[in-house]
């Protein structure tokens, strides 16, 4: 089945597309490449069953659940290159969907590397924070976890914890937690613990409910910079995101310091694409 992998992981590649869709239906298997123009078709002649199986099983996902939604991670290597890649698996009664992300096929060691924007002060206006709440929001795929950790990869004298479910790419500057609810450590478990070791910075992978809302104002309160992505169209509706989770308005005027949202746009060239920011400072 690495023979099988390989080659696809090879393509998306070539054509710099961060996404492979695999959809299984009754009558008809299918691949599709996230492009700079949406999705294209790509031709496979074999079946894609085994291969979404596969997939499932190097990301760590529960074989005996099919009809709920997993996600899992896993590291594929190709020409000497380590690839970090992210699989999540949707299945019903008639059709099979997981989509495998190449989570580091754009490097970046700066801010620079990411955008053309000239944003050096305000990113240097987030490292001065020392306690409350800033948020990387932004849609799906936009690049918000990559800016993130780029950003945070740049602080020194910082002693950064992660709190992820999962883990997808290790980053050695960080102490990384997956929270694993089969094993007893659920997400509050892993703010409490991680409270204890005296903390600079604690990182919220992803903000998706209440249950990640509330925590990170908690710690917040604490006297902690927590950092965290979050889904949301704009600077303003991230805002409205925190309060449907269940956080006040006094909470948010209280912690939060600042909104980086950012969109991906294609570059002049039209060879690649790029983040555009923005940012709103609260604190």
């Amino acid at each position: 089945m690495e023979k099988q992998l390989e080659p696809l992981l090879i393509a998306a590649i070539a054509k710099r597309s961060t996404d492979i869709h695999i959809q299984i239906d009754d009558h008809r298997s299918s691949v599709m490449f996230r492009s700079l123009k949406g999705l294209i078709d790509y031709p496979v002649s074999s079946d894609l069953a085994d291969l979404y199986e596969f997939c499932k099983y190097k990301a760590n996902l529960d074989l005996s659940m099919n009809m709920i939604p997993q996600t899992g991670s896993f590291e594929f290597v190709i020409r000497k290159h380590k690839y970090h890649l992210r699989f999540s698996a949707i299945e019903t009664y008639y059709s099979r969907s997981g989509v495998l992300r190449i989570l580091n096929l754009h490097k970046a060691d700066r801010i620079r590397d990411l955008t053309s924007q000239d944003v050096d002060a305000e990113f240097e206006k987030l490292s001065m924070f020392q306690y409350g709440l800033i948020l990387f929001s932004g849609s799906t795929g936009s690049g918000k976890s990559t800016t993130m950790f780029t950003w945070l990869k740049s602080l020194i004298h910082r002693r950064i914890y992660t709190i992820e479910d999962p883990i997808e790419q290790i980053f050695e500057k960080f102490m990384q937690v997956q929270v694993n609810g089969r094993q007893g450590l659920s997400f509050d478990e892993a703010v409490f613990q991680l409270l204890r070791h005296d903390p600079d910075i604690i990182v919220i992978g992803e903000i998706r409910g209440s249950l990640e809302a509330k925590a990170a104002i908690r710690s917040a309160y604490s006297g902690h910079l927590v950092v965290a992505t979050i889904h949301s169209a704009t600077t303003r509706l991230t805002i409205q995101r925190l309060m449907d989770f269940g956080v006040s308005e006094s909470d948010i005027s209280q912690v939060l310091c600042a909104v980086v949202h950012q969109q991906l746009c294609v570059s002049s060239d039209k060879k690649g694409r790029g983040a555009l920011f923005d940012f709103a400072f609260h604190k």
